[in-house]
């Protein structure tokens, strides 16, 4: 595994766990924030210049998780859920691009 695909892996395990500690009751919350803050380490830890965007919407999504596992608002819950479409989206877009990358390359 290439130093994108860790980069890649850490993005998406940091998103999914913020959305996944949306929907977990509070014991499980207790037990998932010190994860979520280990993850958020790891995500500023990335280097990559093809994942500064991605990089920021994945902060600004485990940031609201926090959040909202700290105060119980639901508007950071929502802002979670909308910087996780965004997260979303952009990884979608990265794949187009390596497919593309990949179709274009010679034989």
């Amino acid at each position: 595994m290439n130093k994108a695909d860790k980069e890649i892996e850490v993005l998406t395990n940091a998103t999914v766990l913020a959305g996944t500690l949306l929907t977990a009751d509070e014991s499980k919350r207790e037990a998932m924030l010190p994860k979520l803050k280990a993850l958020e380490t790891e995500v500023k830890a990335t280097q990559l210049e093809v994942h500064k965007n991605l990089k920021r919407l994945v902060i600004m999504t485990v940031n609201s998780a926090i959040r909202y596992c700290s105060s119980g608002k639901p508007s950071d819950a929502k802002l979670t859920r909308r910087h996780g479409n965004e997260v979303a989206k952009e990884l979608g877009r990265l794949k187009r691009l390596a497919h593309r990358k990949e179709e274009n390359r010679w034989p």
